[in-house]
């Protein structure tokens, strides 16, 4: 990898994975906002009536309550991928999407990194990506 500062040129790779980034925000976004206009159009078409969660939240209900009373338990981390069609599946599936931005952006950088023949990024960025992964499927939880 060469220094650019003297060029003025930013590297290949930090294009590569910002512009990834910022098409993934945009995708989310749109998936986002999409959503809440599906869910509030055909309130029947969701998991959790957005009228009844509103309610619930503006009484300052936890989400555990919230789900209990409204959607008979929550259904897992990743309940909208069986619910693509619903709304709040469709809003939840654009934040899941924006939240794993970085994830894909990072593996393309490895195979740019790679093309470039730099193991250390290549290791950095699969290690990160990996990290990324775990958490995603609830393996890795700094939460709890």
């Amino acid at each position: 990898m060469c220094d650019n500062a003297e060029t003025g040129k930013v590297p290949v790779v930090n294009v590569i994975y910002g512009e990834i980034v910022y098409w993934i925000t945009v995708a989310a976004c749109i998936l986002c906002m999409i959503g809440p206009v599906i869910a509030i159009a055909n309130v029947d078409n969701n998991i959790l009536n957005p009228h009844f969660l509103f309610a619930s939240i503006f009484e300052g209900k936890s989400a555990h309550t919230i789900w209990e009373e409204i959607g008979g338990g929550f259904p897992g981390g990743h309940f909208y991928l069986t619910n693509l069609t619903k709304g709040d599946g469709i809003t939840q599936l654009g934040l899941a999407l924006g939240c794993s931005s970085a994830l894909w952006a990072l593996l393309a950088s490895a195979y740019a990194y790679y093309k470039e023949k730099s193991p250390f990024f290549v290791f950095l960025s699969l290690f990160v990506s990996g990290m990324i992964f775990l958490s995603m499927i609830d393996i890795v939880n700094m939460g709890h």
